[in-house]
């Protein structure tokens, strides 16, 4: 864990900090913000900011005159100078090496938020501590630009700067460091609610079949916007962040579909492909004829196997077929499955999946099937008649030749 202690008059930089890490790789959760209420004013330290401060491997002290007046912030300060894990000293603009005194005095280097350098070393200092992954130079440089312009801003100005977090003009969609942070904002904004669960989110990917999303990463992520969070696996979107979003929802989805279409891979493509290059053996033609005559969609496994496999002999004995198919099921689902082309549905007690279904392009490509390929499913059908059926079938058509030539 980060722990930042800073004066709560201090808050506002402290929260481009927390903007830049978290746009650089570090998770929400893993960045403790000492500017809980009322900590101004008192002298003894919290046992919340305790926990937190046991669990830092890295700590931040934003100085200020405002933090050298506080005997709360003092005391923060003569623990991280306890601690043996890194320190590092963020000065704002009055703090120099000939004003600094107590525990964290000019033995330390002073950074500044104005200096691409000093933001570098504290990256490199902090990647280095939590043993995260590094992420791409250029969204390192990209967020460290943003993150001096900020703070140029504030020191200018002299005003309170506006979070980035706070105000969507401010904000792009481009700013976004992440896929699944902007797929899940989509979600989202077709919802039309800022409240959104983990598992809408999970149905909404299955049903629309878009991969490689952290659901966890991107509620994290998005609970920073404008006093969000997340509970019981419940994101609860900024209330000003979803209005600014909602209220111009047509335009920002349509950017933000860029990047979920990026991640769609439609059952249905992979399916034609698989019979267009004729990768489909005949007794999975055969099965897939079953489906598309049986409508099915839900396939068992594990006990549910039988069910399915008694369906499939009801359909042989209705059609005069062999049973070649009824005793090759499980192969043939584990081609489903294999391919994509179905999802865990159900579950047992064990959590070992039990039922799979369809993906929903899958299915409607197969029940609106193209005539150019009903033709080579019969075809596959006739091959498996029952041999008595056939010999039926013969005489019936010898029959008739005679008759005819009588």
């Amino acid at each position: 864990m980060i722990f930042i202690s800073h004066r709560t008059t201090d808050k506002y930089v402290a929260d481009m900090l927390v903007d830049f890490f978290s746009a650089t790789g570090v998770p929400i959760n893993e960045i403790f913000c000492s500017s809980l209420p009322g900590n101004d004013v008192k002298t003894k330290i919290s046992k919340e900011v305790k926990e937190a401060l046991n669990s830092s491997v890295v700590n931040i002290a934003i100085l200020s005159n405002d933090y050298y007046k506080s005997a709360y912030c003092l005391n923060e300060a003569g623990i991280l100078w306890y601690k043996e894990d890194p320190v590092i000293l963020i000065a704002l603009p009055e703090i120099n090496i000939n004003n600094m005194y107590g525990f964290l005095d000019n033995d330390y280097k002073l950074h500044r938020l104005d200096s691409e350098t000093d933001i570098s070393d504290i990256y490199d200092t902090v990647r280095e501590a939590l043993k995260s992954s590094p992420i791409r130079t250029s969204t390192i440089i990209s967020e460290s630009h943003k993150l001096i312009s900020r703070y140029k801003n504030f020191t200018n100005t002299g005003e309170k700067p506006i979070s980035i977090k706070n105000n969507f003009k401010n904000y792009s969609v481009s700013d976004m460091t992440t896929d699944d942070e902007r797929i899940v904002l989509y979600c989202l904004l077709e919802k039309g609610s800022r409240r959104i669960t983990k598992g809408y989110v999970t149905d909404w990917l299955i049903n629309n079949e878009v991969y490689d999303v952290d659901i966890d990463n991107a509620f994290d992520l998005l609970s920073s916007f404008d006093g969000g969070k997340v509970e019981n696996d419940t994101l609860f979107f900024g209330v000003t962040a979803f209005r600014e979003y909602s209220s111009n929802s047509e335009s920002i989805m349509m950017e933000l579909e860029k990047c979920v279409n990026n991640h769609k891979n439609l059952s249905s493509i992979k399916f034609k492909k698989l019979l267009d290059t004729n990768a489909i053996n005949d007794i999975q033609k055969l099965f897939v004829e079953y489906i598309i005559e049986e409508k099915v969609c839900h396939f068992g496994s594990s006990w549910k196997a039988e069910k399915q496999v008694e369906s499939i002999k009801k359909w042989e004995s209705e059609n005069n077929l062999n049973s070649t198919l009824s005793s090759n099921y499980e192969k043939c689902l584990d081609f489903l499955i294999q391919n994509k082309l179905v999802y865990e549905s159900d579950w047992t007690s064990y959590s070992n999946p039990r039922e799979y279904t369809l993906y929903n392009s899958v299915k409607n490509f197969l029940f609106n099937f193209p005539k150019e390929y009903i033709d080579v499913l019969k075809k596959t059908k006739e091959a498996y008649y029952e041999l008595i059926w056939w010999i039926t079938k013969s005489k019936i058509h010898l029959e008739c030749i005679i008759f005819y030539n009588m």
